[in-house]
């Protein structure tokens, strides 16, 4: 008699499909909405890094040549021109269709020809540059997004489940919205934000791992320090912090401490040696060169009174008060791309409401170490924008932007969260509920309002962003579609990795309960 079938379907059915394997399609179909959400140009001074990427292609195509000085290029009005719409939330995408048309060279500073900022982003970014500006750019905002997919994917699989759940969690609570806009941008900023907000984490991996993992995340922080310096002096600053707050919380005086020590090492090697190659160390130091008004809210007054130096007490008095509204800003309380795409209040509120309750529950689970690394991250939030701005004898709401914080809210949101001596940190079912719906309302709120700014513009209302359409992708499926599939995707994805998230912080536990004593400081 032939076999019953009956063993055979009962053991497929005991073969559970890892939901987790579906993260990495489902991110990058909710981060190509935010690709896809915005025009060539929308990104802050994307103007500048258009020229800086095309001319750093060389002869490669015919959009940049040899200028009148050494600090300048003659590059297509089309690439100077691209952000046409920027500083008026009423000006569509639609503009470009004349400036794409002119492909007349002018000979400009603007651009990267000085050595301001790293050359390691430009030049790969260039390798993707063609004489199609539009599907260029589009090829570069999915590289950038494929590159942080990677780096999370392949720390997901070789972190530890104590530190899965940190990293998990501290990219969680704060990407919206300003985070998905910069890595689908072509921005430096993508790579600094991946870079730093990937590559501590990795070195604790590396630190506590043995074995091939112990390689595998090596190399992980090797890739993501290149990111991190390889695109902006800040970046390099946030690596180099952010390496040593790594080695002060697994340091221990034995024989094996100047063997671990060699990658830390290289990383900080790597981050100087960025910033000796660009020019953009001097801001720190000296303050900003000039004065621009990023944030609207900012008064004609604060403005005024930065401009003309006044009471440098009575500043520095200022900045220390007004410095928490670049961390919301990172959050949505500032307009995205060049302040000119306003966010709903609900967006901003959600993100600091997450990210702060979030944060507080990590901090119950404390340890002297911890304790002075997540002081100083924030301490670190609070000092650096102040020194620069007052440095510069300018207020909050001047120059200093929150993109260059959110690395940072990142870092600390990540120390924050870190195990300690086997106690996880754990939030309860209504904490996760909370979290969960607040993400899957504001992402998708985010992206509509940022889709409808360039679309039509943000003078016109109305839920089908297709209705009236003055700006779209040629040749590609409707903009409410996009944003449909973008935002179940995410909906799909945050319900996956805190699925996951729940039952690695149970992994966790047995793990460290199984352990007779905790085998590094903390």
């Amino acid at each position: 008699m032939p076999e019953s079938p009956r063993p055979a379907l009962a053991a497929l059915r005991r073969v559970r499909f890892p939901l987790m394997w579906l993260a990495p399609v489902l991110a990058l179909l909710a981060l190509g909405g935010w690709a896809y959400a915005s025009p060539v140009g929308s990104s802050p001074d994307d103007d500048f890094h258009l020229a800086s990427i095309w001319c750093a292609a060389g002869d490669r195509t015919p959009l940049c040549a040899e200028g009148s000085t050494p600090t300048t290029r003659r590059v297509s009005e089309s690439l100077l021109g691209a952000a046409c719409f920027a500083r008026d939330s009423s000006i569509s995408g639609a503009c470009q269709a004349s400036v794409f048309r002119d492909h007349r060279l002018v000979d400009s500073n603007r651009g990267n020809f000085a050595g301001q900022y790293p050359p390691v982003y430009y030049a790969v970014m260039s390798l993707l540059a063609g004489d199609d500006i539009q599907t260029s750019v589009l090829s570069m905002r999915l590289l950038n997004i494929a590159l942080f997919i990677a780096i999370m994917s392949a720390l997901t699989a070789l972190l530890p489940a104590r530190h899965r759940q940190t990293l998990l969690w501290s990219w969680l609570i704060s990407v919206i919205p300003l985070g998905l806009f910069l890595i689908g941008s072509i921005n430096p900023s993508s790579w600094t934000v991946i870079g730093v907000g990937t590559a501590w984490i990795a070195l604790l991996g590396f630190l506590d791992s043995m074995g091939r993992r112990r390689i595998g995340l090596g190399a992980i922080f090797l890739v993501s320090t290149v990111l991190a310096a390889g695109s902006r002096a800040d970046g390099a600053i946030y690596l180099i912090l952010s390496i040593a707050a790594v080695v002060f919380l697994r340091f221990r005086a034995n024989r094996g401490a100047l063997t671990r020590a060699i990658l830390p090492i290289v990383g900080v090697l790597a981050a100087v040696l960025a910033l000796l190659a660009s020019r953009q160390l001097s801001i720190a130091s000296g303050g900003f060169p000039t004065s621009t008004v990023p944030d609207p809210s900012a008064t004609s007054a604060v403005v005024e009174q930065a401009s003309v130096g006044g009471s440098t007490i009575g500043l520095l008095f200022e900045n220390l008060a007004n410095a928490p509204s670049l961390w919301a800003g990172v959050f949505g309380s500032w307009s995205l791309g060049w302040f000119d795409t306003p966010m709903p209040y609900l967006v901003a509120l959600g993100g600091v409401g997450v990210f702060v309750a979030v944060v507080f529950v990590g901090i119950s689970v404390m340890s002297w170490r911890k304790a002075l690394i997540t002081a100083g991250a924030g301490a670190a939030l609070w000092a650096i924008p102040v020194w620069t701005l007052t440095r510069s004898g300018e207020a909050v709401g001047v120059d200093l932007q929150p993109r260059y914080l959110l690395p940072l809210i990142i870092v600390l949101g990540g120390f924050a969260l870190l195990a300690v001596k086997g106690r996880i940190v754990r939030l309860t079912r209504l904490q996760l509920l909370l979290v969960v719906g607040t993400s899957i309302v504001t992402e998708p709120l985010a992206l509509f309002f940022t889709m409808r700014r360039f679309i039509t513009g943000d003078d016109v209302n109305g839920f089908d962003l297709g209705s009236g359409a003055e700006w779209w992708w040629p040749g590609f499926a409707g903009p409410m579609f996009v944003w449909l599939i973008a935002s179940l995707t995410w909906a799909a994805l945050v319900l996956i990795v805190v699925r996951h998230l729940v039952r690695t912080a149970a992994e966790a536990i047995e793990v460290a309960a199984a352990e007779p004593s905790p085998a590094i400081p903390s």
